[in-house]
């Protein structure tokens, strides 16, 4: 699709930037990317700077709007489609496209009416920032569970943007299967795993757990869903590497790892969605502290990701002309 979005502003930045050779995202600073012919997503806003070492820096602000919330927001104002019924590969179609591929940072980065990154197809190269894969996985996880909490709450607006997403997002590979190594998440949704890791837990921080898990226990379960959907997965071929910048307003990803990340993360939620569903059925939903635990610790979910914010501000290292 092609960007429509044209380039103003100053040839040269900060540090010697020749913004010729790294082309402005948008106007006014805006990284925005065309999901479609009549939507485009807002990405934030970037300036130049320089870092506390004065290296040449982008700083991108994230969006007012989370991205996922703008691509919900737009795919109810669209006529509703003709349908009915849907499959949970479907169904995890819909929430990859959703909270991942359009509604998450992961669109700019993806954006394939940009131009290439000169080392796109150099696997050694990191094409994706340490600050940039945070941002990522604070927003998908975000999404994550705010699907998750309307699917748990509000069923006929749930498969009503299921059945939209589908019918006006683009939403990639068309199989789904069960993902691979996917037992774990299946496992820490039953009531023999909360047992036992009640039972294993230090019993001096047992307490803060549970109360750490009353009060963000479906942000808990997106988390350990997004882990394993979407960061141990293909995308760290991405990401791994080497680099010393990165080039502003270009592709930096190959149609070949967007359609292997997105693949990886339809199989995770189809195999999340159905730990989900195992709480749901067994009376856990929405969940008990101690139906959580599971995926609060180590063996189920990442340490350390955040259980409150919805995005991040990104400090891109630039590359210097």
């Amino acid at each position: 699709m092609p960007d429509s979005v044209s380039r103003t502003g100053p040839e040269v930045g900060e540090g010697g930037i020749d913004l010729e050779e790294t082309p402005c995202l948008a106007t006014n600073g805006v990284p925005s990317v065309r999901g479609a012919d009549d939507f485009v997503l807002d990405g934030g806003r970037w300036e130049l700077a320089k870092s506390k070492d004065q290296q040449p820096v982008a700083r991108i602000a994230p969006p007012a709007t989370p991205m996922f919330q703008q691509v919900v927001e737009y795919l109810e104002r669209k006529p509703a489609p003709r349908g009915g019924n849907f499959r949970r590969d479907e169904e995890s179609r819909a929430a990859v496209a959703v909270c991942l591929r359009w509604g998450s940072y992961f669109a700019v980065l993806a954006d394939q009416s940009r131009p290439a990154a000169s080392d796109l197809d150099d696997g050694r190269v990191s094409h994706i920032a340490d600050d940039e894969m945070a941002r990522m996985n604070i927003e998908i996880s975000a999404g994550v569970a705010w699907w998750l909490t309307l699917r748990g709450s509000n069923e006929p607006r749930y498969w009503d943007l299921v059945h939209r997403a589908l019918a006006y997002l683009s939403t990639g590979p068309q199989t789904v299967r069960p993902l691979a190594g996917g037992d774990m998440l299946l496992a820490c949704a039953t009531a023999e795993m909360t047992g036992e890791v009640r039972r294993s837990w230090p019993a001096d921080r047992l307490h803060e757990a549970l109360a750490v898990a009353e009060e963000h226990g479906i942000r808990l379960i997106a988390n350990a869903i997004t882990l394993r959907a979407w960061r141990n997965g293909p995308v760290e071929d991405v990401h791994a590497g080497w680099g010393e910048g990165y080039e502003l307003g270009r592709k930096r990803m190959s149609s070949g790892a967007e359609k292997a990340i997105i693949r990886q993360a339809q199989n995770g939620l189809y195999t999340g969605l159905k730990a989900v569903d195992m709480l749901k059925y067994g009376g856990a939903w929405p969940p008990l502290a101690e139906r959580v635990l599971p995926f609060l610790h180590p063996l189920g979910g990442p340490r350390r990701w955040s259980q409150t914010e919805r995005t991040r501000l990104v400090e891109l290292r630039l590359q210097r002309s």
